[in-house]
């Protein structure tokens, strides 16, 4: 190759060099403002609910950091209740258990519905709410809720423990009727037998409303108003497994439903949830209105979102049987900044208002890490698949952000 030919090609890469550097836009900015001490994080009186959200469910630091965050509140803010993405029922197993009933930590985190909740990090943190709840003081007592519907047998178990005590009538009558409707068969139930079951549904919450005096003089109001609340799970899921193209709209809106009944059937305090980013965070990349988007517009600053994300994420990824590692990486404003940290900072976007550099990061487009619950192969090797942009300014109040995060400790 003749020495222009050679000139003109290393000019060339310089230049290409160059706009790729110009295009990447990195913005650096100081971590002075930040907090590496979670213990600290508190919000003004003015918020009534925080969420936290994460950027993988598989990843044992975001496990942590939900207990850890929900444990400041209680100290910090008078937080007594942790909602989670996970079943309405089920969780009412949990809530039982750190009141004092039998079994395990491990037995009660296996009736939240979902694989990715069976871990240590879970576990340990149901067993510190139960410990708690030993030697609070009377009405501070901790509770654990669950805001999903996509299961029926423990949204029944508690439904007909009510029924048979305060409405046998209704409990022989609707057990018959919701005899087909299991978790087993849940997937695959015929489209006529869930239509159906929506109805039924429907008309059992008219007939114990009917019936309310007469049973809450049996069973007492907060029963009667959770075994209806597992009514409207039962039709919610049964409306779900036979949505389409608006199943997302509409399990969020569920959802935020559920936290408007916990705002009025709890106890004045300050709600802590927690589900993924793309439920947590106040816009919605994926072009539905998501929880959080529906809780910011209904109590506008009073929803305080705070996001994750992590430079290397290793995590659990599910199976149909169990569960794999995989690692992702990802690379934006936030996540360059932590590799100057031992493990995590906490950047509360307020703190940051009138430094320059950060609201150039806060108001521009970040690319943040977005896995599901399981990831193919050929989904790692395209970060389109487990990233989406987002304006932090308008999706959260705060971030939390690793350097890195490693796999849960699962316990199937």
């Amino acid at each position: 190759m003749g020495k222009k030919k050679i000139i003109c090609l290393l000019s060339m890469c310089l230049c290409l060099v160059m706009l790729s550097a110009c295009g990447k836009q990195t913005v650096s900015a100081s971590l002075e403002e930040t907090v590496n001490d979670i213990s600290t994080f508190t919000v003004s009186d003015d918020v009534k609910i925080v969420g936290l959200g994460e950027a993988s469910h598989g990843a044992h630091e975001y496990q942590q950091m939900k207990a850890e965050v929900f444990q400041a509140l209680v100290a910090n803010n008078g937080c007594t209740t942790f909602i989670i993405e996970g079943d309405f029922g089920g969780c009412l197993k949990v809530e039982q258990y750190i009141h004092g009933a039998d079994g395990t930590a491990k037995d009660a985190a296996a009736e939240i519905g979902f694989a990715i909740y069976r871990t240590k990090e879970m576990a340990e943190l149901i067993d510190w709410m139960r410990e708690y709840n030993k030697t609070a003081p009377e009405g501070k007592d901790l509770h654990f809720y669950g805001m999903d519907m996509q299961r029926y047998d423990n949204n029944k178990a508690y439904l007909f423990e009510v029924l048979d005590a305060a409405a046998p009538e209704l409990s022989e009558k609707y057990k018959e009727a919701f005899a087909d409707l299991t978790d087993e068969n849940r997937l695959t139930l015929e489209k006529d037998t869930l239509s159906k079951a929506k109805e039924e549904a429907q008309t059992l919450s008219e007939e114990m409303e009917k019936k309310k005096e007469d049973m809450v003089s049996v069973v007492g109001e907060t029963a009667f108003d959770f075994a209806k609340e597992c009514a409207n799970s039962i039709q919610e899921c049964s409306v779900l497994a036979v949505s389409d193209s608006d199943y997302n709209t509409l399990r969020d809106g569920y959802m935020a439903d559920k936290v408007n009944w916990y705002m009025e059937h709890g106890d004045g305090s300050v709600l802590f949830i927690n589900g993924h980013n793309g439920h947590i965070g106040k816009t919605s990349p994926s072009g539905y209105p998501c929880l959080g988007n529906l809780l910011s517009e209904e109590y506008k600053t009073a929803y305080f979102a705070v996001g994750t994300d992590a430079g290397n994420t290793v995590f659990n990824s599910q199976t149909d049987q169990d569960f794999e590692e995989a690692e992702v990486k990802n690379e934006n404003n936030f996540t360059s900044l932590a590799t100057d940290t031992d493990s995590y900072y906490y950047l509360d976007f307020a703190s940051v208002k009138d430094d320059e550099n950060w609201q150039k990061i806060l108001n521009s487009s970040q690319k943040m890490t977005s896995l599901n619950v399981s990831v193919s192969k050929a989904e790692l090797k395209m970060a389109s698949f487990y990233t989406q942009k987002i304006v932090p300014s308008e999706t959260y109040d705060g971030v939390i952000i690793f350097s890195k995060v490693t796999p849960t400790g699962v316990e199937l």
